[in-house]
Protein backbone atom coordinates (compact mmCIF):
# COMPACT_ATOMS: atom_id res chain seq x y z
CA UNK A 1 0.00 0.00 0.00
CA UNK A 2 1.51 3.32 -1.10
CA UNK A 3 1.82 6.19 1.39
CA UNK A 4 0.89 9.73 0.34
CA UNK A 5 0.60 13.10 2.09
CA UNK A 6 -1.70 14.75 -0.44
CA UNK A 7 -5.47 14.41 -0.28
CA UNK A 8 -7.62 13.00 -3.09
CA UNK A 9 -9.68 15.77 -4.67
CA UNK A 10 -12.49 15.43 -7.22
CA UNK A 11 -15.27 17.63 -8.56
CA UNK A 12 -19.01 17.34 -9.15
CA UNK A 13 -20.28 14.04 -10.53
CA UNK A 14 -16.97 12.23 -10.16
CA UNK A 15 -16.12 8.76 -8.79
CA UNK A 16 -12.93 7.86 -6.94
CA UNK A 17 -11.57 4.94 -4.89
CA UNK A 18 -8.68 5.27 -2.43
CA UNK A 19 -6.44 2.22 -2.10
CA UNK A 20 -3.47 4.10 -0.59
CA UNK A 21 -2.41 5.02 2.94
CA UNK A 22 -3.14 8.76 3.12
CA UNK A 23 -1.27 10.43 6.00
CA UNK A 24 -2.13 14.11 6.62
CA UNK A 25 -0.05 15.74 9.35
CA UNK A 26 1.17 19.02 7.80
CA UNK A 27 -1.40 21.45 6.32
CA UNK A 28 -0.60 22.20 2.66
CA UNK A 29 -2.42 23.36 -0.45
CA UNK A 30 -2.80 19.68 -1.33
CA UNK A 31 -4.89 18.81 1.74
CA UNK A 32 -6.50 22.00 3.10
CA UNK A 33 -9.64 23.69 1.79
CA UNK A 34 -11.30 27.06 2.48
CA UNK A 35 -14.96 26.08 2.46
CA UNK A 36 -18.48 27.47 2.78
CA UNK A 37 -20.91 25.00 4.38
CA UNK A 38 -24.65 24.99 5.01
CA UNK A 39 -26.37 23.02 7.75
CA UNK A 40 -29.87 22.62 9.14
CA UNK A 41 -29.99 23.67 12.80
CA UNK A 42 -33.09 24.58 14.78
CA UNK A 43 -35.14 24.64 11.56
CA UNK A 44 -32.79 27.22 10.05
CA UNK A 45 -30.17 27.01 7.33
CA UNK A 46 -26.88 28.11 8.87
CA UNK A 47 -24.02 29.01 6.55
CA UNK A 48 -20.43 29.53 7.59
CA UNK A 49 -16.87 29.75 6.32
CA UNK A 50 -14.38 27.25 7.69
CA UNK A 51 -10.85 25.99 7.13
CA UNK A 52 -10.66 22.22 6.81
CA UNK A 53 -8.07 19.52 6.35
CA UNK A 54 -9.26 16.48 4.39
CA UNK A 55 -8.32 13.05 3.08
CA UNK A 56 -10.87 12.60 0.28
CA UNK A 57 -13.08 15.45 -0.89
CA UNK A 58 -15.38 16.57 -3.68
CA UNK A 59 -15.30 20.37 -4.04
CA UNK A 60 -16.48 23.09 -6.41
CA UNK A 61 -15.70 26.82 -6.35
CA UNK A 62 -18.27 29.03 -4.63
CA UNK A 63 -19.99 31.15 -7.31
CA UNK A 64 -20.31 34.21 -5.10
CA UNK A 65 -16.83 34.03 -3.60
CA UNK A 66 -14.26 32.23 -5.80
CA UNK A 67 -11.74 32.26 -2.94
CA UNK A 68 -13.82 29.63 -1.19
CA UNK A 69 -15.28 26.24 -2.07
CA UNK A 70 -18.50 24.30 -1.62
CA UNK A 71 -18.97 20.57 -1.31
CA UNK A 72 -19.52 19.22 -4.83
CA UNK A 73 -22.71 17.25 -5.65
CA UNK A 74 -23.25 13.85 -7.28
CA UNK A 75 -19.90 12.45 -6.18
CA UNK A 76 -19.01 8.89 -5.18
CA UNK A 77 -16.13 8.44 -2.73
CA UNK A 78 -14.94 4.99 -1.65
CA UNK A 79 -12.13 4.36 0.83
CA UNK A 80 -10.59 0.91 0.54
CA UNK A 81 -7.31 2.03 2.07
CA UNK A 82 -6.26 4.03 5.14
CA UNK A 83 -6.94 7.71 5.87
CA UNK A 84 -4.93 9.05 8.81
CA UNK A 85 -5.21 12.70 9.86
CA UNK A 86 -3.33 14.53 12.65
CA UNK A 87 -4.80 17.89 13.67
CA UNK A 88 -2.01 19.37 15.82
CA UNK A 89 -0.22 21.34 13.07
CA UNK A 90 -3.48 22.48 11.48
CA UNK A 91 -4.60 24.01 14.78
CA UNK A 92 -1.25 25.78 15.21
CA UNK A 93 -1.44 27.17 11.67
CA UNK A 94 -4.99 28.54 11.81
CA UNK A 95 -5.91 29.16 15.45
CA UNK A 96 -5.32 32.92 15.10
CA UNK A 97 -7.68 33.13 12.10
CA UNK A 98 -10.71 31.47 13.73
CA UNK A 99 -13.55 33.41 15.33
CA UNK A 100 -13.70 33.37 19.10
CA UNK A 101 -17.48 34.05 19.15
CA UNK A 102 -20.42 34.60 16.82
CA UNK A 103 -19.84 38.36 17.14
CA UNK A 104 -16.18 38.10 16.15
CA UNK A 105 -16.00 39.60 12.63
CA UNK A 106 -12.26 40.18 12.65
CA UNK A 107 -11.41 36.55 11.92
CA UNK A 108 -12.86 34.92 8.81
CA UNK A 109 -13.19 31.24 9.82
CA UNK A 110 -15.92 29.88 12.09
CA UNK A 111 -14.32 26.46 12.75
CA UNK A 112 -11.17 24.50 12.16
CA UNK A 113 -12.60 21.34 10.61
CA UNK A 114 -11.53 17.87 9.61
CA UNK A 115 -13.03 15.74 6.83
CA UNK A 116 -11.75 12.25 6.21
CA UNK A 117 -14.34 12.03 3.41
CA UNK A 118 -16.60 14.86 2.23
CA UNK A 119 -19.01 15.48 -0.67
CA UNK A 120 -22.16 17.49 -1.43
CA UNK A 121 -25.76 16.74 -2.42
CA UNK A 122 -26.84 13.46 -4.03
CA UNK A 123 -23.56 11.75 -3.15
CA UNK A 124 -22.50 8.28 -2.01
CA UNK A 125 -19.67 7.85 0.51
CA UNK A 126 -18.49 4.38 1.57
CA UNK A 127 -15.68 3.51 3.97
CA UNK A 128 -14.49 -0.07 3.56
CA UNK A 129 -11.05 0.63 5.00
CA UNK A 130 -9.66 2.45 8.03
CA UNK A 131 -10.06 6.09 9.11
CA UNK A 132 -8.06 7.47 12.04
CA UNK A 133 -8.42 11.07 13.25
CA UNK A 134 -5.93 12.22 15.89
CA UNK A 135 -7.11 15.16 18.04
CA UNK A 136 -3.50 15.60 19.14
CA UNK A 137 -3.34 19.34 19.84
CA UNK A 138 -2.87 21.00 23.26
CA UNK A 139 -5.71 19.87 25.52
CA UNK A 140 -5.99 23.43 26.90
CA UNK A 141 -6.38 25.01 23.44
CA UNK A 142 -9.62 27.00 23.12
CA UNK A 143 -9.85 27.03 19.31
CA UNK A 144 -13.25 25.84 18.02
CA UNK A 145 -12.49 22.42 16.50
CA UNK A 146 -15.09 20.46 14.53
CA UNK A 147 -14.06 16.93 13.60
CA UNK A 148 -16.71 15.84 11.10
CA UNK A 149 -14.89 12.70 9.78
CA UNK A 150 -17.46 11.75 7.10
CA UNK A 151 -19.90 14.40 5.87
CA UNK A 152 -22.25 14.92 2.93
CA UNK A 153 -25.36 16.96 2.08
CA UNK A 154 -29.03 16.28 1.28
CA UNK A 155 -30.16 13.20 -0.65
CA UNK A 156 -26.89 11.43 0.16
CA UNK A 157 -26.01 8.01 1.56
CA UNK A 158 -23.08 7.36 3.91
CA UNK A 159 -22.04 3.81 4.81
CA UNK A 160 -19.27 2.59 7.10
CA UNK A 161 -18.27 -1.02 6.48
CA UNK A 162 -14.77 -0.56 7.88
CA UNK A 163 -13.18 1.03 10.92
CA UNK A 164 -13.34 4.63 12.20
CA UNK A 165 -11.23 5.79 15.16
CA UNK A 166 -11.33 9.24 16.80
CA UNK A 167 -8.44 9.47 19.26
CA UNK A 168 -6.49 11.92 21.40
CA UNK A 169 -6.55 14.89 23.75
CA UNK A 170 -9.43 16.90 22.38
CA UNK A 171 -10.41 19.99 24.35
CA UNK A 172 -13.41 21.67 25.95
CA UNK A 173 -14.14 23.32 22.57
CA UNK A 174 -13.88 20.12 20.53
CA UNK A 175 -16.96 18.79 18.77
CA UNK A 176 -16.56 15.28 17.38
CA UNK A 177 -18.69 13.59 14.74
CA UNK A 178 -18.14 10.20 13.13
CA UNK A 179 -20.92 10.40 10.51
CA UNK A 180 -23.12 13.49 10.76
CA UNK A 181 -25.15 14.93 7.89
CA UNK A 182 -27.15 18.06 8.85
CA UNK A 183 -29.52 17.85 5.85
CA UNK A 184 -32.78 16.28 4.64
CA UNK A 185 -33.25 12.88 2.96
CA UNK A 186 -30.03 11.19 4.03
CA UNK A 187 -29.23 7.59 4.97
CA UNK A 188 -26.50 6.84 7.52
CA UNK A 189 -25.55 3.22 8.12
CA UNK A 190 -22.82 1.67 10.26
CA UNK A 191 -22.00 -1.95 9.50
CA UNK A 192 -18.43 -1.72 10.80
CA UNK A 193 -16.77 -0.40 13.95
CA UNK A 194 -16.59 3.18 15.25
CA UNK A 195 -14.61 4.16 18.35
CA UNK A 196 -14.19 7.51 20.11
CA UNK A 197 -11.59 7.86 22.85
CA UNK A 198 -10.98 11.48 23.88
CA UNK A 199 -9.69 13.05 27.06
CA UNK A 200 -11.95 16.08 26.57
CA UNK A 201 -14.83 17.01 24.29
CA UNK A 202 -17.74 19.43 24.24
CA UNK A 203 -20.02 17.06 22.31
CA UNK A 204 -19.76 13.58 20.83
CA UNK A 205 -22.11 12.33 18.11
CA UNK A 206 -21.51 9.17 16.13
CA UNK A 207 -24.46 8.73 13.75
CA UNK A 208 -26.49 11.92 13.50
CA UNK A 209 -28.67 14.13 11.34
CA UNK A 210 -30.78 17.23 11.94
CA UNK A 211 -32.79 16.89 8.73
CA UNK A 212 -36.19 15.39 7.93
CA UNK A 213 -36.99 12.10 6.18
CA UNK A 214 -33.68 10.42 7.01
CA UNK A 215 -32.59 6.98 8.25
CA UNK A 216 -30.06 6.07 10.95
CA UNK A 217 -29.03 2.47 11.52
CA UNK A 218 -26.31 0.85 13.62
CA UNK A 219 -25.74 -2.75 12.61
CA UNK A 220 -22.11 -2.79 13.71
CA UNK A 221 -20.24 -1.77 16.87
CA UNK A 222 -19.81 1.65 18.52
CA UNK A 223 -17.41 2.26 21.45
CA UNK A 224 -17.12 5.62 23.24
CA UNK A 225 -14.94 6.71 26.16
CA UNK A 226 -15.09 10.49 26.59
CA UNK A 227 -16.21 13.47 28.58
CA UNK A 228 -18.74 15.99 27.26
CA UNK A 229 -22.31 15.59 26.02
CA UNK A 230 -22.44 12.18 24.42
CA UNK A 231 -25.34 11.84 21.99
CA UNK A 232 -24.45 8.64 20.17
CA UNK A 233 -27.23 8.29 17.61
CA UNK A 234 -29.20 11.50 17.07
CA UNK A 235 -32.18 12.33 14.89
CA UNK A 236 -34.90 14.89 14.30
CA UNK A 237 -38.56 13.98 14.11
CA UNK A 238 -39.57 11.58 11.32
CA UNK A 239 -36.24 9.75 10.98
CA UNK A 240 -36.28 6.06 11.99
CA UNK A 241 -33.49 5.06 14.41
CA UNK A 242 -32.60 1.38 14.68
CA UNK A 243 -29.88 -0.45 16.60
CA UNK A 244 -29.32 -4.16 16.04
CA UNK A 245 -25.61 -3.92 16.80
CA UNK A 246 -23.59 -3.11 19.90
CA UNK A 247 -23.09 0.24 21.66
CA UNK A 248 -20.68 0.64 24.59
CA UNK A 249 -20.27 4.01 26.32
CA UNK A 250 -18.06 5.11 29.19
CA UNK A 251 -19.02 8.69 29.97
CA UNK A 252 -16.57 10.44 32.27
CA UNK A 253 -18.64 13.02 34.11
CA UNK A 254 -16.41 16.06 34.45
CA UNK A 255 -17.45 19.65 34.93
CA UNK A 256 -15.16 22.53 33.98
CA UNK A 257 -16.64 25.76 35.31
CA UNK A 258 -17.44 28.42 32.71
CA UNK A 259 -16.11 26.17 29.93
CA UNK A 260 -18.00 22.91 29.75
CA UNK A 261 -21.17 22.42 31.71
CA UNK A 262 -21.84 18.86 30.63
CA UNK A 263 -25.32 19.20 32.02
CA UNK A 264 -27.80 21.92 31.14
CA UNK A 265 -31.19 21.80 32.79
CA UNK A 266 -31.14 18.03 33.25
CA UNK A 267 -29.86 17.32 29.74
CA UNK A 268 -28.17 13.96 29.30
CA UNK A 269 -24.53 13.36 29.93
CA UNK A 270 -24.55 10.09 28.02
CA UNK A 271 -27.08 8.32 25.91
CA UNK A 272 -27.34 5.59 23.30
CA UNK A 273 -30.06 7.37 21.33
CA UNK A 274 -30.85 11.07 21.33
CA UNK A 275 -34.19 12.41 20.07
CA UNK A 276 -34.26 16.15 19.47
CA UNK A 277 -37.74 17.43 18.63
CA UNK A 278 -38.76 20.85 17.36
CA UNK A 279 -42.26 22.23 16.70
CA UNK A 280 -43.42 20.45 13.55
CA UNK A 281 -46.26 18.57 11.91
CA UNK A 282 -44.15 15.56 10.89
CA UNK A 283 -44.90 12.16 12.41
CA UNK A 284 -42.41 10.88 14.97
CA UNK A 285 -41.01 7.47 14.04
CA UNK A 286 -40.48 4.89 16.82
CA UNK A 287 -37.05 4.37 18.36
CA UNK A 288 -36.19 0.67 18.29
CA UNK A 289 -33.36 -1.20 19.98
CA UNK A 290 -32.82 -4.85 19.07
CA UNK A 291 -29.10 -4.89 19.94
CA UNK A 292 -26.91 -4.40 22.99
CA UNK A 293 -26.43 -1.04 24.71
CA UNK A 294 -24.13 -0.58 27.71
CA UNK A 295 -23.56 2.80 29.36
CA UNK A 296 -21.36 3.47 32.37
CA UNK A 297 -21.41 6.90 33.99
CA UNK A 298 -18.00 7.30 35.62
CA UNK A 299 -18.13 9.98 38.26
CA UNK A 300 -15.32 11.69 40.13
CA UNK A 301 -14.74 14.70 42.34
CA UNK A 302 -14.90 16.74 39.12
CA UNK A 303 -18.50 15.67 38.63
CA UNK A 304 -21.64 17.17 40.14
CA UNK A 305 -24.64 15.44 41.67
CA UNK A 306 -26.80 16.66 38.77
CA UNK A 307 -25.31 14.41 36.08
CA UNK A 308 -27.64 11.89 34.47
CA UNK A 309 -27.11 8.93 32.15
CA UNK A 310 -29.98 7.77 29.99
CA UNK A 311 -29.96 4.70 27.76
CA UNK A 312 -32.35 6.23 25.24
CA UNK A 313 -33.03 9.94 25.57
CA UNK A 314 -35.87 12.08 24.28
CA UNK A 315 -35.56 15.86 24.33
CA UNK A 316 -38.30 18.22 23.22
CA UNK A 317 -38.11 21.88 22.25
CA UNK A 318 -41.15 24.15 21.92
CA UNK A 319 -44.66 22.88 21.20
CA UNK A 320 -44.77 19.15 20.47
CA UNK A 321 -48.02 17.21 19.97
CA UNK A 322 -46.72 13.98 18.45
CA UNK A 323 -46.75 10.52 20.02
CA UNK A 324 -43.31 9.16 20.95
CA UNK A 325 -42.99 5.38 20.78
CA UNK A 326 -40.10 3.40 22.31
CA UNK A 327 -39.31 -0.31 22.04
CA UNK A 328 -36.45 -2.45 23.33
CA UNK A 329 -36.24 -6.15 22.52
CA UNK A 330 -32.46 -6.20 22.93
CA UNK A 331 -30.59 -5.28 26.08
CA UNK A 332 -29.90 -1.93 27.77
CA UNK A 333 -27.63 -1.72 30.81
CA UNK A 334 -26.87 1.59 32.53
CA UNK A 335 -24.43 1.63 35.46
CA UNK A 336 -22.70 4.32 37.53
CA UNK A 337 -19.76 4.85 39.87
CA UNK A 338 -18.19 7.66 41.86
CA UNK A 339 -19.04 9.88 44.83
CA UNK A 340 -22.38 11.15 43.49
CA UNK A 341 -25.68 9.28 43.23
CA UNK A 342 -26.48 9.97 39.57
CA UNK A 343 -29.94 9.54 38.07
CA UNK A 344 -29.81 6.67 35.59
CA UNK A 345 -32.44 4.90 33.52
CA UNK A 346 -32.95 2.67 30.51
CA UNK A 347 -35.26 5.29 29.02
CA UNK A 348 -35.17 8.98 29.91
CA UNK A 349 -37.76 11.49 28.68
CA UNK A 350 -36.93 15.11 29.32
CA UNK A 351 -38.09 18.50 28.13
CA UNK A 352 -36.11 21.65 27.41
CA UNK A 353 -38.58 23.82 29.23
CA UNK A 354 -38.63 25.94 32.33
CA UNK A 355 -42.24 24.99 32.93
CA UNK A 356 -44.38 21.86 33.06
CA UNK A 357 -44.41 20.19 29.63
CA UNK A 358 -46.14 16.77 29.54
CA UNK A 359 -46.17 14.96 26.19
CA UNK A 360 -47.40 11.57 24.97
CA UNK A 361 -45.09 8.57 25.40
CA UNK A 362 -46.03 5.00 24.47
CA UNK A 363 -43.98 2.02 25.62
CA UNK A 364 -44.41 -1.19 23.65
CA UNK A 365 -42.23 -4.28 24.10
CA UNK A 366 -39.44 -3.83 26.64
CA UNK A 367 -36.87 -6.43 27.72
CA UNK A 368 -35.01 -5.88 30.99
CA UNK A 369 -33.55 -7.59 34.06
CA UNK A 370 -35.96 -8.68 36.76
CA UNK A 371 -35.95 -6.29 39.74
CA UNK A 372 -38.15 -4.15 41.96
CA UNK A 373 -38.70 -1.02 39.84
CA UNK A 374 -40.20 0.87 42.80
CA UNK A 375 -36.92 0.41 44.65
CA UNK A 376 -34.43 0.88 41.81
CA UNK A 377 -36.26 3.72 40.01
CA UNK A 378 -34.19 3.10 36.89
CA UNK A 379 -36.46 1.80 34.12
CA UNK A 380 -38.39 4.80 32.71
CA UNK A 381 -37.54 8.25 34.10
CA UNK A 382 -39.26 11.50 33.12
CA UNK A 383 -39.45 15.13 34.12
CA UNK A 384 -42.98 15.43 32.78
CA UNK A 385 -44.97 13.25 30.41
CA UNK A 386 -48.08 11.18 29.75
CA UNK A 387 -47.04 7.52 29.72
CA UNK A 388 -49.20 4.93 27.99
CA UNK A 389 -48.31 1.46 29.31
CA UNK A 390 -51.59 -0.15 28.26
CA UNK A 391 -49.93 -2.04 25.39
CA UNK A 392 -46.56 -2.39 27.06
CA UNK A 393 -45.11 -5.84 27.66
CA UNK A 394 -42.18 -5.75 30.08
CA UNK A 395 -40.34 -9.08 30.13
CA UNK A 396 -37.04 -10.63 31.12
CA UNK A 397 -34.70 -12.04 28.43
CA UNK A 398 -36.17 -15.47 29.28
CA UNK A 399 -39.69 -14.26 28.56
CA UNK A 400 -40.99 -13.84 32.11
CA UNK A 401 -43.63 -11.10 32.19
CA UNK A 402 -42.88 -8.46 34.82
CA UNK A 403 -45.23 -6.17 36.72
CA UNK A 404 -45.50 -2.61 35.42
CA UNK A 405 -45.87 -1.34 38.96
CA UNK A 406 -43.24 1.33 39.63
CA UNK A 407 -41.91 1.21 36.06
CA UNK A 408 -42.19 5.01 35.67
CA UNK A 409 -40.23 7.28 37.99
CA UNK A 410 -40.34 11.06 37.99
CA UNK A 411 -37.16 13.08 38.37
CA UNK A 412 -37.20 14.29 41.96
CA UNK A 413 -36.46 17.95 41.21
CA UNK A 414 -39.27 18.21 38.67
CA UNK A 415 -41.65 16.34 40.93
CA UNK A 416 -40.90 18.89 43.62
CA UNK A 417 -41.62 21.65 41.07
CA UNK A 418 -45.05 20.11 40.40
CA UNK A 419 -44.52 18.86 36.86
CA UNK A 420 -47.07 16.41 35.44
CA UNK A 421 -46.44 12.69 35.01
CA UNK A 422 -49.43 10.45 34.31
CA UNK A 423 -49.56 6.70 33.65
CA UNK A 424 -52.24 4.91 31.65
Amino acid sequence: MEKRTSAITVGAGQYVVNKDHIVISEPTNANVVDIQQSAIAVKQILRGRHIAVYGMGAFVKDEENPETNNLAPNATLVNDGIIEIHLSELVKAYKDKVQTSNEDKEHKFRFIKCFAMAAGKNSLLINNGTIKIYFDYDIEDMSPIYGETIVAEENSTVINNGEIQLIGNGSVTTQTRAIAVPANNVKIINNGSISVKLERAATVRVLATTGANCFLGNFGKIDINSTGRIMTIGRLSDTPMVNTGEINIVSRAKYIENKVSFLFQSYPLACAFYEHELPNELPVMPIINEGKIKIHLEGSEESTEHAVAFGIYSELVGEEKQLHVFENTGSIEVTKSGPFDFVTAELGCNVQSKKDFPYDIEIRRWTTKKRDFKATKDLFVAGSGRFDLSNAEITTPDGEVLSKDGAVFQNAEQAKRGDTVTIK
